[in-house]
């Protein structure tokens, strides 16, 4: 049990470390999940929304802090309590979520109506590991496996800080357990340096302070000042389709050796006075006095593009092949133009300008209405065209409103914040 319950603090302080850190990276994007759970066909939380970027960077910096609590051995009552909070909490969630997904699957197949939301993404691991809820429910009940030991050992005081000798080595358990995750799972060799630094951190404030809370106090302190850069920036880590070096058309189409799936289809079926059932992939009976009734099941599930519902429109036509085959492109990004930064508003008259001097073709790209572009274009007297676009693509395109991002023949050189507009090379 000894044993047990120190490879427990391992591995969950490590995971926690790590599902933190990929969050932190892209706080909005978490923020955008939770605004999925807050909606009022889900959760009915619609008050929280407005504050969900607080509540994403909070969550996601606790859980880091958490994670080294654990390693270090660090007020082990409060965080162990803490930890299995979280874990019963988010394994309900995603309990809640997947059986929403099971019962919309059942109502479609009896063809009853169905008028909860479901979210389809637990948002665990942002977008470096997409998992479906029922996925994540399972990887929670696992986790729960650990985490409930680990709160009655420390009931019981079985947890006890560690001594010096013990930091250096758990913490350099935990770097390798994080390798091992890198390699396998997402490629991002700068959380290694950033865990490296923050559990060095944590050991010289521990052991030359000797107080437990300052060591808590500076990994929240260089978690929240990361994750504040990333707010005023972009993520370090881009996980998305559409990050620097990614061509959007091959993202939107399949490869040669794409699972195109397998559904089957069970016929139920009259013949001679008898009634039958036939199963195959959907062509049906040869022979039959009467199909009764056909239900199907989806043995494999097809993959599916990268990228499904990237478009650029005007009001009357689909320009999105057309400015993809474009060689020098600035699309400036607002996915909501009365939400938009007035700082990155007021940048944008300049920023195109520059662009279109270095030989580049400049457009907008929004989900808001007509009469708002209007209203943008004569109030910043800006003299290129807008066009529309899906607003949960555009916030997923890049993370800040407005944005920019370039494009050669659909391969995106280069994507920046609105604080850093200044700095873009054309």
């Amino acid at each position: 049990m000894k044993y047990f319950i120190l490879i427990s603090r391992l591995l969950v302080g490590s995971l926690f470390i790590i599902s933190g850190l990929i969050k932190c990276n892209d706080s909005i994007g978490f923020s955008y999940k939770l605004n999925d759970y807050f909606a009022e066909g889900v959760l009915n939380l619609e008050f929280l929304i407005p504050y969900s970027l607080g509540l994403a960077a909070m969550i996601c910096v606790v859980e880091i802090v958490l994670g080294v609590a654990l390693i270090f051995g660090l007020i082990p009552k409060i965080t162990t309590s803490l930890v299995l909070l979280m874990m019963l909490f988010f394994t309900w969630l995603t309990w809640y979520t997947s059986n929403c997904l099971t019962e919309m699957e059942m109502a479609t197949k009896a063809g009853e109506d169905f008028f909860k939301e479901c979210v389809t993404d637990c948002g665990c691991f942002g977008d470096a590991i997409p998992l479906e809820p029922y996925e994540s429910f399972l990887k929670d009940l696992v986790l729960l496996i650990f985490t409930i030991p680990l709160f009655f050992a420390s009931i019981f005081n079985k947890i006890k800080t560690n001594t010096s000798a013990q930091d250096l080595w758990y913490s350099g358990f935990s770097i390798g357990l994080l390798m091992i995750f890198n390699i396998i799972f997402i490629q991002w060799w700068f959380s290694l340096l950033f865990v490296a630094v923050l559990l060095g951190l944590v050991y010289l404030l521990k052991n030359k302070i000797q107080k437990q809370w300052s060591a808590l106090a500076g990994a929240y302190i260089l978690c929240l000042l990361f994750t504040y850069y990333c707010l005023e920036h972009l993520p370090v880590k881009d996980f998305r389709a559409y990050k620097i070096g990614d061509n959007l058309s091959q993202n939107m189409t399949l490869g040669p050796d794409a699972e195109k799936g397998l559904t089957e289809y069970t016929w139920t079926y009259s013949l001679n006075g008898k009634e039958m059932t036939y199963v195959d992939e959907g062509r049906g009976p040869k022979t039959y006095d009467k199909i009764i009734a056909v239900d199907t099941e989806v043995v494999v599930e097809p993959d599916e593009p990268k990228i499904t519902d990237f478009s650029i429109e005007s009001q009357e036509e689909d320009l999105t092949e057309a400015f993809l085959s474009k060689e020098k492109l600035v699309i400036l990004t607002l996915y909501n133009i009365n939400k938009s930064n007035k700082k990155g508003i007021e940048k944008l008259k300049t920023l195109s300008e520059t662009a279109r001097k270095k030989g580049y073709e400049v457009i907008g790209l929004t989900a808001s209405g007509e009469d708002d572009v209007k209203a943008l274009k004569k109030y910043q007297n800006l003299n290129f065209n807008f066009y529309y676009g899906d607003e949960k693509v555009i916030k997923t395109m890049v993370r800040s409103n407005p944005g920019l991002i370039i494009l050669d023949k659909a391969t995106v050189l280069d994507k920046a914040h609105w604080n850093d507009f200044e700095n873009t090379k054309f």
